[in-house]
């Protein structure tokens, strides 16, 4: 079973986006809709959860982002910028959800 966390901070506005792509995407690969909703209030949790920008999805413990593994300062402020395939977004692309879901074991 895959542990997933769904990480934001309380100033990010846009992770309830993050939170129903996640939900599609879990629908339909046929996964149970099992995650944990951490909200970051400190630069201590931020640290914990390696949480360098809102919104943050981790699979198995490790961000469905391929180039977040060079992030190494972690802090409870900011907003994420994603970058997949050529193109800018402020939340994890539905595709790139997918992908890490797929990934199975692996990913973590």
């Amino acid at each position: 079973m895959k542990v997933i966390k769904l990480i934001h901070n309380k100033d990010c506005h846009i992770w309830q986006v993050a939170k129903k792509l996640l939900e599609e995407s879990l629908e339909e690969l046929s996964l149970p809709k099992k995650y944990e909703v951490i909200t970051i209030n400190t630069d201590e949790e931020a640290e914990k959860y390696k949480f360098f920008g809102s919104p943050q999805i981790l699979v198995n413990g490790k961000d469905i982002d391929p180039l977040a593994s060079g992030i190494k300062k972690f802090q409870i402020f900011g907003c994420r910028a994603y970058f997949y395939k050529g193109k800018f977004s402020e939340y994890p692309s539905k595709e790139m959800i997918l992908s890490a879901l797929k990934g199975g074991e692996n990913n973590g």
